[in-house]
């Protein structure tokens, strides 16, 4: 504070209380409040323009450092206003304390520390004892409150530990229970693998065992064809000399000739000496006589060097086979195929020219002979076929004579879809279909590009009305469809061994078609022959018609399609075609067996058991068979020996697609009413089926296992003792 004028020390008692302000408590409690928070340390002093004056102490504060408390600044008059002011610029630039800088000049801040260097001692009395005890229980009343508030802070802060241990324990547990699950899972895949290992283990060891069968039998029959020519050879050998050595005994055993009789005894034949005198022939007549006509005798003789066969008759000499070591006979191999495939044909062509449709039929050739085209009715397809068959044996390979005697009834057949002559085709559906079972592999890939599109287009003439629930007449009379598809199911099995003819197959095989004939205005034994047919379609990367020229058809949407197709009778029995009569119980039993063997065969190509498993319906479809045919059984109903053995295949057709594929089961149970009980209901009485098997007697061993598994991923242990134990009261 600054002296007064005349030097004297005025701090009395009663002069203080007057001097102090109305708001001074609430200051001081301020300041007590403010000096109990951390302090900003003021920055270093500088050397330029901080220094005070006398002038400046006119406002200084003094702290007493004993009492720790702040002192009281005596009122400032009005008439040190400016030198205030200045002050308090100055501490604005060296503490940057903005609140003190702001408060009004009645105002009693925080006192600022000494300069001793250059200020003298301002006071000579001390803060009163009144004051200074305020000011403790100011800073006692603040204390308080900060205690109560780190309280409140230390159990809130106890009660959110307590919420995160507890849901530690919570997640702790679901630790362990996943934990569960993932041990469970590995163990699983370790048996699946175990089992896997296994069984390629022994398909490995049974195909080295054939493979060691094969290689002994080939060498065993190389061992027989080559005794087969070493006893050839000794025979042809031990039959030439037999020839030999008989000649030979027949030239010696000859009977001699006639002695004739030789007058001159000389050696030579009478007639040919002639006695000439030289006294009746002169030389140049000798030289020119010719010789007379020889005797009989002479005309019979024929000296061996004029013989025109004489070079014909000379020995060879016999090389000794005793002292030569004997060499194999050469044969040719082709010449043996040749001459087997000859015979091969001549029993192809005359197979074919004995067929008969039945035994009560005409054999086929000779039918051929009542029907001709309309365009030459004058030649009947009897004379054609025999006209052509010896132009096919000269013109093509043997080994490619089946196929081309084929090809031509192919275009027969042709013909008569063009001119609309059907009355002779069941002959040639038969006759092909007769060709294919003895040559199948041989004949089939070289046929299907023309017999495919012909069988289905002949097929349509009877199976589009039939799907339009319109009649059939007449085609139905002279074309039967399921003689077209069993013919179909031939060429199909023929081209199934070399991936590019059965690729190939099912190019050739309309989408539309597949559809049409999967319909329930079919005849089931059309259907089902077309399950037969779908199962050749059963590749890596496609299921069922793949045409390559059509930009619109996706594989998978096709493949959807046919899926929806082929489970509809699992849920539904269908009806007669044009009749509203339902479908034989035995007939539908054997054709829901097909479906799902169909099913099970699609799993082993990874494209057709992800398009299965993804379908939004077969699942639930699948679930509502298990659950009728499990209603079937108890019902006592005919036919419980099948009825077993398709929920045998049935569940563990599903337990594969569950454990192996990522779906939502709710959303597939959803499509079929009271999917998700009927479900739950099928897994438990198959799961507990295996204490009482009485009625279960026929589902295989294995099924009560994967119910379990499969019940296990839907309920919880408790649910599962509930329905135990349903069950069991029931």
């Amino acid at each position: 504070m600054a002296p007064h004028e005349d030097g004297e020390n005025n701090f009395s008692d009663d002069d203080f209380l007057n001097d102090i302000p109305a708001d001074a408590l609430d200051e001081l409690e301020n300041n007590a409040i403010a000096f109990t928070q951390a302090q900003i340390k003021p920055p270093p002093s500088s050397d330029y323009g901080d220094e005070f004056d006398d002038d400046d102490l006119d406002d200084a504060v003094v702290i007493d450092e004993a009492r720790s408390a702040p002192a009281v600044v005596p009122y400032i008059p009005r008439d040190n206003v400016d030198q205030a002011v200045r002050h308090e610029q100055f501490q604005r630039q060296r503490y940057g304390d903005a609140d003190i800088m702001n408060k009004p000049r009645n105002d009693i801040g925080p006192a600022r520390p000494r300069r001793p260097d250059h200020s003298p001692q301002l006071f000579s009395n001390p803060i009163s004892r009144e004051n200074s005890n305020f000011s403790r229980h100011t800073t006692q009343s603040v204390a308080d409150g900060d205690n109560e508030a780190l309280r409140k802070l230390v159990q809130e802060l106890q009660q959110k530990n307590k919420a995160l241990e507890q849901e530690t324990l919570s997640k702790n547990g679901e630790i362990s229970i996943l934990r569960g699950k993932i041990d469970k899972s590995e163990k699983e895949y370790e048996r699946t693998q175990a089992a896997k290992e296994k069984l390629h283990a022994e398909q490995l060891a049974k195909l080295q065992k054939d493979r060691e069968t094969a290689e002994v039998a080939a060498r065993n029959a190389t061992i027989e064809r080559d005794f087969t020519k070493q006893d050839l050879f000794e025979e042809t050998e031990r039959v030439k000399r037999l020839n030999k050595a008989k000649n030979s005994k027949d030239a010696q055993v000859m009977t001699p000739k006639k002695t004739k009789p030789m007058p001159f005894r000389d050696g030579f034949d009478d007639d040919e000496i002639e006695l000439l005198s030289p006294s009746k022939m002169s030389p140049s007549k000798f030289q020119k006589r010719q010789p007379g006509t020889p005797s009989r005798a002479a005309k019979r003789k024929r000296k061996a060097n004029d013989s025109p066969s004489a070079g014909a008759l000379d020995m060879l000499p016999v090389p000794d086979l005793l002292s030569q070591p004997q060499k194999a006979p050469f044969l040719d191999e082709s010449i043996l195929e040749r001459l087997v495939l000859q015979d091969d044909r001549s029993d192809f062509l005359a197979a074919m020219l004995d067929h008969r449709p039945n035994c009560d039929h005409l054999r086929t050739l000779e039918a051929f002979g009542k029907h001709s085209l309309p365009s030459s009715p004058n030649e009947s397809f009897s004379s054609l076929i025999l006209g052509e068959m010896p132009r096919i044996g000269m013109k093509k390979p043997i080994s490619e004579v089946p196929a081309e005697f084929c090809l031509f009834l192919i275009q027969l057949w042709s013909k008569c879809m063009d001119e609309k002559c059907y009355t002779p085709i069941y002959l040639f559906v038969d006759i092909l279909t007769f060709a294919l079972e003895l040559k199948t592999l041989s004949i089939a890939p070289h046929i299907i590009d023309q017999l495919i599109p012909l069988v289905q287009q002949t097929a349509d003439l009877v199976a589009i009305p039939r799907f339009n629930g319109e009649p059939c007449d007449p085609y139905d009379k002279d074309i039967n469809v399921s003689a077209c598809l069993a013919l179909t199911h031939l060429a199909a099995l023929g081209c199934v061994p070399e991936q590019d003819h059965i690729t190939r197959f099912w190019k050739l095989m309309r989408w539309d078609f597949v559809l049409l004939m999967l319909s329930q205005n079919q005849p089931p034994a059309d259907f089902e022959w077309m399950l037969r047919i779908l199962s050749t379609g059963v590749l890596k990367d496609t299921f069922g018609s793949n045409p390559v020229d059509n930009p619109r058809f996706k594989p998978s949407t096709n493949a959807g399609h046919i899926i929806e197709r082929l489970t509809y009778p699992l849920f539904e029995v269908p009806c007669l075609p044009m009749s509203a009569n339902k479908a034989d119980p035995d007939v539908v039993l054997k054709l829901r067996l097909q479906i799902i063997s169909l099913m099970t065969g699609m799993t082993r190509s990874p494209y057709a058991g992800n398009a299965l498993a993804s379908h939004p319906t077969a699942i639930g479809r699948l679930v509502s068979l298990i659950s009728d045919e499990l209603d079937g059984l108890y019902d006592h109903k005919s036919g419980r020996e099948d009825s077993a053995r398709l929920i045998s295949l049935a569940t563990r057709l599903l337990f594969h697609l569950v454990t192996r594929y990522e779906f939502d089961m709710q959303k597939k149970l959803s499509v079929i009413r009271g999917g998700s009980q009927k479900y739950l209901l099928c897994l438990a009485r198959l799961n507990f089926s295996e204490d009482d098997l009485v009625f279960e007697s026929g589902i295989d061993p294995d099924i009560p296992g994967c119910a379990l598994e499969m019940l296990e991923m839907v309920v919880t242990p408790e649910e599962g003792e509930a329905i135990q134990e349903a069950l069991s009261n029931g």
